[in-house]
Parts: structure tokens; C-alpha cells; sequence
């Protein structure tokens, strides 16, 4: 029941977050202390009791769980993907309405390497944390920044496709549901694979 409730006023917690301080906390508290105030308001508006000392215990070891690989799993398609457009000379950019973990995240998974950039399966890591603004108009930003880019990826019509139109710049739709949400404004296609069709 507790769980449900947590649930439950998740997202509305999270967006109220999101207004007070916007993209995670940039340029105010910050990621750590967004995410801490979030999860307290939530187990107590969730009637979850529990002491102080065991809150920080139990969101420190929640928090450093959320950003490493063992709370994310790839697609399976995902490494032979950008393998294909490695050897394809497309330079690939992660953009995301992310807090900072993501790029310890990608380096876990073997994406990502900032040591060795020009090896490395994803030449960047852009976040809607880092930069202060979120997409749509975060595509417009690695636009300016990559004036080479020349497809935008995602799965958001409104943030990914709408993003992309504006910034000038073509769009692919992963529409992994098969709604066909994209409504013939761009190409989409079910699974990263098919993004190699199209570039």
C-alpha cells in the first residue's frame, strides 16, 4: 500500500520540483539536493515513516543506485547500432532531459568514454542539468554546438520531433508502440535498427 501511495505522488511531486527549481536544480541547489528534497516530500506526503538517519541511508544508497548501469538496461539493439554508425563515421551526440548522472551511466555501459573520445561510441553527453533548458529547445542548443548534426533521434514527438524542426535539422521517430504518433511528419521506425535505414 505504501509503495502505491509513493507511487502514486510521483509525478506530481516531480513536476512541482521541476517548477521550484527547474532541470534538476541547475543554478540553484543543485542535482543531489533536488532529488533528496523530492523523495522526503514523498515519503511524507506518502505517510511513510521513517527516521532521519535511515532517510539519508536509505536516498544516499537510491541515489547512487539511480545513476549507474544496475538501474538501467540497454535495448538489445542499442551496442550494434551505434557500432554501425561508428563505422559509418557518424559522430553520435546523446541528448537528454537528464539529470548529471547520465554520463556515468553511459561510461558503465561502455557508450561513453571522455578519455578517449575519438574511440568512443557517443562523442557527447548533453542534459537538460548541464545546459539549464530542456527540449525542444535542448536540440536547437547541440545544433549551434554541432553544426555538422544532421539527424535528431528520439521518442517524443513533442520534445525529440518538435525539437528537431525547429532547430532545421531532419527528425527519425522511434515509435517503439507502433501508434504511429508521428503522424507522417518524419520517418519512423520501431527499433534503433531501423534508424540505419534512414542515414
Amino acid at each position: 500500500m505504501l509503495i502505491s501511495q509513493f507511487n502514486s505522488n510521483f509525478p506530481l511531486y516531480y513536476q512541482d520540483a521541476m517548477r521550484e527549481h527547474p532541470n534538476f536544480g541547475h543554478g540553484s541547489i543543485g542535482c543531489y539536493e533536488w532529488w533528496r528534497q523530492l523523495v522526503r516530500k514523498i515519503y511524507l506526503a506518502s505517510h511513510i515513516d521513517i527516521k532521519c538517519y535511515q532517510f539519508s541511508y536509505v536516498f544516499d544508497d537510491t541515489y547512487n543506485q539511480f545513476r549507474s548501469k544496475s538501474c538501467w538496461e540497454m535495448y538489445p539493439e542499442t551496442l550494434s547500432v551505434l557500432r554501425e554508425l561508428q563505422k559509418r563515421e557518424y559522430d553520435v551526440v546523446v541528448t537528454s532531459d537528464f539529470d548529471n548522472g547520465l554520463s556515468n551511466i553511459l561510461q558503465e555501459h561502455g557508450l561513453y568514454n571522455p578519455e578517449d573520445i575519438s574511440n568512443s561510441l557517443i562523442k557527447e553527453v548533453i542534459t537538460s542539468y548541464k545546459e539549464g533548458v530542456t527540449k525542444p529547445d535542448l536540440v536547437g542548443l547541440v545544433r549551434e554546438r554541432w553544426r555538422t548534426l544532421s539527424v535528431h533521434v528520439g521518442d517524443s514527438v513533442r520534445r525529440d520531433v518538435v525539437g528537431a524542426e525547429e532547430s532545421g535539422v531532419a527528425a527519425i521517430f522511434v515509435d517503439r508502440s507502433g501508434k504511429g504518433d508521428c503522424h507522417d511528419r518524419c520517418p519512423s521506425v520501431l527499433t534503433l535498427e531501423g534508424v540505419l535505414d534512414h542515414v
